[in-house]
């Protein structure tokens, strides 16, 4: 089995599973996501994002991998969605979905649901993240596994080292490691090591460049108020 380079998710992750971060309604992210392996016959894959708050603390995104090896070259569409609930303050509820339809092959859709917790440590700046997903490849989802993340500030709004965990030996199954960089405000840069769990896949590196443009959307203005307040 070939290693997966189309990303999981095109929505906000921790490195390849998705976070408890949410954009507010009208924000959007514009994501460029690249992996690449020296190893073997090598590959390369390019995966451009879209992401909007979609409001009520739900997100979704959209994004197109081209996945390039040297006996193929493969398309994938990723259609995500997430609705994050605020427990506390420091906890967080997050379930979500998400689709891969290929552009390139006649075959059904990859697909996952899953659903995790989140918790933030404030005095040491360190969230913690764990839950579970049902995944299918080429089917509907069947498969069961278990997500694990970890997200630890070193600098405020600078830099945070993180890691994640996804089970199983499919393509998306792989432990990650790696760092967050915000070298201005609306730019963060994501640079990491993936290694499958599958023996017979090969180890990727990531590097995914972030930039948040705004509200793109405003809310709707209300006519009748506005006249009112003219008088």
């Amino acid at each position: 089995m070939c290693f997966s380079l189309t990303p999981v998710f095109a929505q906000q992750t921790i490195i390849t599973m998705p976070s408890s971060d949410v954009l507010p309604g009208g924000e959007v992210i514009l994501k460029q996501s690249n992996r690449f392996s020296t190893f073997g016959n090598g590959f390369v894959s390019l995966t451009p994002q879209i992401i909007m708050g979609a409001g009520k603390d739900t997100e979704i995104s959209i994004g197109a991998g081209t996945n390039i090896q040297s006996e193929d070259t493969s398309v994938k569409l990723n259609i995500t969605a997430k609705k994050v609930f605020r427990i506390k303050k420091s906890v967080r509820f997050t379930v979500g979905g998400n689709i891969n339809p290929s552009l390139t092959e006649g075959r059904n859709p990859d697909s996952m649901i899953y659903a995790h917790g989140s918790y933030l440590c404030r005095k040491t700046r360190t969230t913690l993240t764990a839950g579970g997903f049902v995944g299918g490849q080429g089917q509907m989802p069947s498969l069961t596994g278990a997500m694990l993340g970890i997200d630890q500030t070193i600098i405020p709004n600078k830099l945070r080292i993180v890691a994640d965990y996804v089970s199983r030996d499919e393509s998306w199954g792989s432990f990650a490691a790696g760092l967050k960089i915000r070298p201005e405000p609306t730019t963060s840069i994501t640079t990491a090591v993936i290694i499958p769990n599958n023996n017979e896949d090969r180890v990727a590196f990531s590097v995914s460049i972030s930039k948040y443009i705004g509200k793109v959307i405003k809310e709707p203005v209300n006519n009748e108020l506005q006249e009112k307040e003219k008088l």
